[in-house]
Protein backbone atom coordinates (compact mmCIF):
# COMPACT_ATOMS: atom_id res chain seq x y z
CA UNK A 1 0.00 0.00 0.00
CA UNK A 2 3.03 2.77 0.87
CA UNK A 3 4.10 2.03 -2.52
CA UNK A 4 0.85 2.40 -4.64
CA UNK A 5 0.02 5.78 -2.33
CA UNK A 6 3.92 6.88 -2.98
CA UNK A 7 3.28 6.08 -6.86
CA UNK A 8 -0.57 7.55 -7.05
CA UNK A 9 1.55 11.03 -5.28
CA UNK A 10 3.82 11.01 -8.17
CA UNK A 11 1.69 10.46 -10.57
CA UNK A 12 -1.14 13.40 -9.12
CA UNK A 13 2.01 15.91 -9.41
CA UNK A 14 3.21 15.11 -12.69
CA UNK A 15 6.74 15.40 -12.63
CA UNK A 16 9.20 13.59 -10.47
CA UNK A 17 11.80 16.15 -8.37
CA UNK A 18 13.84 15.85 -5.56
CA UNK A 19 10.90 18.14 -3.61
CA UNK A 20 7.90 16.11 -5.07
CA UNK A 21 9.61 12.53 -4.06
CA UNK A 22 10.60 13.72 -0.15
CA UNK A 23 6.85 15.53 -0.04
CA UNK A 24 5.78 12.51 -1.26
CA UNK A 25 7.92 10.09 1.03
CA UNK A 26 6.50 11.89 3.85
CA UNK A 27 2.78 11.87 2.98
CA UNK A 28 3.17 8.06 2.38
CA UNK A 29 4.79 7.58 5.71
CA UNK A 30 2.38 9.85 7.44
CA UNK A 31 -0.15 7.69 5.36
CA UNK A 32 1.06 4.35 6.10
CA UNK A 33 1.38 5.01 9.91
CA UNK A 34 -2.42 6.27 9.95
CA UNK A 35 -3.44 2.82 8.33
CA UNK A 36 -1.40 1.01 10.56
CA UNK A 37 -2.55 1.89 13.67
CA UNK A 38 -6.52 2.77 12.89
CA UNK A 39 -7.04 0.38 9.96
CA UNK A 40 -5.43 -2.95 11.48
CA UNK A 41 -2.31 -2.98 8.94
CA UNK A 42 1.27 -4.25 8.84
CA UNK A 43 4.66 -4.58 7.55
CA UNK A 44 3.79 -8.11 7.08
CA UNK A 45 0.49 -7.27 5.26
CA UNK A 46 1.97 -4.82 3.39
CA UNK A 47 4.84 -7.88 1.57
CA UNK A 48 1.75 -10.23 1.36
CA UNK A 49 -0.11 -7.85 -0.52
CA UNK A 50 3.01 -7.23 -3.39
CA UNK A 51 2.48 -11.38 -3.27
CA UNK A 52 -1.12 -11.60 -3.93
CA UNK A 53 -1.03 -8.51 -6.19
CA UNK A 54 -0.12 -11.00 -9.40
CA UNK A 55 -2.79 -13.47 -8.01
CA UNK A 56 -5.16 -10.61 -8.25
CA UNK A 57 -4.41 -8.84 -11.63
CA UNK A 58 -4.84 -12.96 -13.06
CA UNK A 59 -8.37 -13.31 -11.17
CA UNK A 60 -9.34 -9.50 -13.07
CA UNK A 61 -8.43 -11.07 -16.38
CA UNK A 62 -10.39 -14.46 -15.87
CA UNK A 63 -13.56 -12.54 -14.56
CA UNK A 64 -12.83 -10.35 -17.88
CA UNK A 65 -12.43 -13.28 -19.89
CA UNK A 66 -15.43 -15.49 -18.48
CA UNK A 67 -17.48 -12.01 -19.05
CA UNK A 68 -16.69 -12.53 -22.83
CA UNK A 69 -17.19 -16.14 -23.16
CA UNK A 70 -21.12 -15.89 -21.16
CA UNK A 71 -21.50 -12.68 -23.61
CA UNK A 72 -21.31 -15.12 -26.24
CA UNK A 73 -23.12 -17.95 -25.18
CA UNK A 74 -25.88 -15.58 -24.08
CA UNK A 75 -25.93 -14.27 -27.85
CA UNK A 76 -26.60 -17.47 -29.01
CA UNK A 77 -29.55 -17.91 -26.19
CA UNK A 78 -30.96 -14.88 -27.55
CA UNK A 79 -31.03 -15.43 -31.00
CA UNK A 80 -31.94 -19.20 -31.39
CA UNK A 81 -32.28 -20.74 -27.78
CA UNK A 82 -34.87 -20.67 -25.18
CA UNK A 83 -34.08 -20.04 -21.90
CA UNK A 84 -34.98 -22.35 -18.96
CA UNK A 85 -34.51 -20.31 -15.54
CA UNK A 86 -33.57 -21.72 -12.12
CA UNK A 87 -32.57 -20.66 -8.71
CA UNK A 88 -29.86 -22.51 -7.07
CA UNK A 89 -27.95 -22.11 -3.73
CA UNK A 90 -24.24 -22.94 -3.74
CA UNK A 91 -22.18 -23.16 -0.10
CA UNK A 92 -18.48 -21.54 -0.65
CA UNK A 93 -15.50 -22.48 1.30
CA UNK A 94 -13.89 -18.72 0.97
CA UNK A 95 -13.90 -17.60 4.62
CA UNK A 96 -13.66 -13.45 4.41
CA UNK A 97 -16.25 -11.14 3.59
CA UNK A 98 -14.63 -9.42 0.88
CA UNK A 99 -13.64 -12.85 -1.01
CA UNK A 100 -17.55 -13.94 -0.88
CA UNK A 101 -18.65 -10.76 -1.85
CA UNK A 102 -15.77 -10.90 -4.94
CA UNK A 103 -17.39 -13.83 -6.12
CA UNK A 104 -20.74 -12.98 -6.06
CA UNK A 105 -19.60 -9.83 -7.84
CA UNK A 106 -18.06 -11.92 -10.76
CA UNK A 107 -21.24 -14.37 -10.98
CA UNK A 108 -23.47 -10.92 -11.12
CA UNK A 109 -21.00 -9.94 -13.37
CA UNK A 110 -21.25 -12.83 -15.82
CA UNK A 111 -24.13 -12.81 -18.35
CA UNK A 112 -26.89 -15.04 -17.79
CA UNK A 113 -26.45 -15.32 -13.73
CA UNK A 114 -27.10 -13.02 -10.80
CA UNK A 115 -26.58 -13.39 -7.40
CA UNK A 116 -29.46 -13.02 -5.47
CA UNK A 117 -28.37 -13.15 -2.07
CA UNK A 118 -25.19 -14.14 0.10
CA UNK A 119 -26.07 -15.30 3.40
CA UNK A 120 -22.67 -16.66 5.27
CA UNK A 121 -21.37 -19.36 3.31
CA UNK A 122 -24.53 -19.95 0.93
CA UNK A 123 -25.11 -17.89 -2.79
CA UNK A 124 -28.06 -17.95 -4.00
CA UNK A 125 -27.58 -17.75 -7.88
CA UNK A 126 -30.70 -17.46 -10.66
CA UNK A 127 -29.27 -18.86 -14.06
CA UNK A 128 -31.10 -18.33 -17.21
CA UNK A 129 -30.23 -21.99 -18.15
CA UNK A 130 -30.12 -25.13 -17.25
CA UNK A 131 -26.11 -25.41 -17.93
CA UNK A 132 -25.08 -22.31 -16.19
CA UNK A 133 -26.77 -23.94 -12.96
CA UNK A 134 -24.51 -26.46 -13.37
CA UNK A 135 -21.32 -24.63 -13.86
CA UNK A 136 -21.89 -23.32 -10.24
CA UNK A 137 -20.38 -25.87 -8.96
CA UNK A 138 -17.04 -26.03 -10.28
CA UNK A 139 -16.64 -21.82 -10.35
CA UNK A 140 -12.66 -20.78 -11.54
CA UNK A 141 -13.75 -17.70 -10.09
CA UNK A 142 -14.03 -19.83 -6.20
CA UNK A 143 -9.97 -21.47 -6.92
CA UNK A 144 -8.49 -18.29 -7.68
CA UNK A 145 -10.15 -16.47 -4.82
CA UNK A 146 -9.23 -19.47 -2.01
CA UNK A 147 -5.76 -18.98 -3.33
CA UNK A 148 -5.72 -15.85 -2.92
CA UNK A 149 -7.15 -15.74 1.16
CA UNK A 150 -4.80 -18.57 1.21
CA UNK A 151 -1.81 -16.78 0.30
CA UNK A 152 -2.75 -12.80 2.08
CA UNK A 153 -3.99 -14.70 5.22
CA UNK A 154 -1.25 -17.13 5.58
Amino acid sequence: MGLLIFLFWIVLNGRLTLETACIGAAVTAAAFLFACRSCDWSLKKEGRLYIVLPMIVGYICTVIWEIVKANLSMCRLVYGGKPDPRVRTIHTGLKTRLARMALSNAITLTPGTITLACEGDELTVHCLTPALAEGLDHLIFETKLERIEATFLG
